[in-house]
């Protein structure tokens, strides 16, 4: 609808300008179709919150949620894998798609920033002691 396509807007403005990252929240409970903006300082640090940081490559909300108190070696799933089992799925993935896109100067630059952004979550997770599981279950990239 045309009320999250200019919600969407303000948020990509919001966080171009200010660093701090939004997302759009639809509340079951909520009147009418008005979608609420909250930041994501508000919500809560959990497990979740720094799988989807380590999937995003996002070092900023990876250190939020680990300074929160989150472990990076608590599992994740049942079969025990950890963040560090993500960070590595997450990896060869974004390599694979960089590598899709050509020898091109967008391509090299995506890659770049790709390999920067890797680099600094992996530095997060590292200096706070961060492990792979070892688990061979099956470990797959989310959707």
């Amino acid at each position: 609808s045309s009320s999250i396509r200019l919600c969407a807007r303000g948020l990509s403005a919001f966080r171009h300008h200010t660093g701090v990252p939004l997302r759009v929240s639809r509340s079951p409970t909520a009147m009418g179709n008005v979608d609420a903006c909250m930041s994501d300082a508000n919500l809560p640090v959990t497990v979740e919150r720094l799988e989807y940081g380590v999937r995003q490559m996002d070092a900023k909300e990876v250190l939020t949620c680990i300074e929160g108190g989150i472990d990076v070696n608590t599992p994740i799933d049942r079969q025990g894998h950890t963040v560090m089992d993500i960070f590595q799925v997450e990896y060869q993935q974004m390599l694979k798609e960089c590598q899709s896109r050509g020898k091109s100067k967008d391509g090299t630059k995506m890659m770049i920033n790709l390999e920067e952004s890797a680099a600094a979550v992996l530095q997060v997770l590292r200096s706070h002691g961060a492990q792979q599981s070892g688990r061979e279950a099956c470990l797959r990239r989310s959707t």
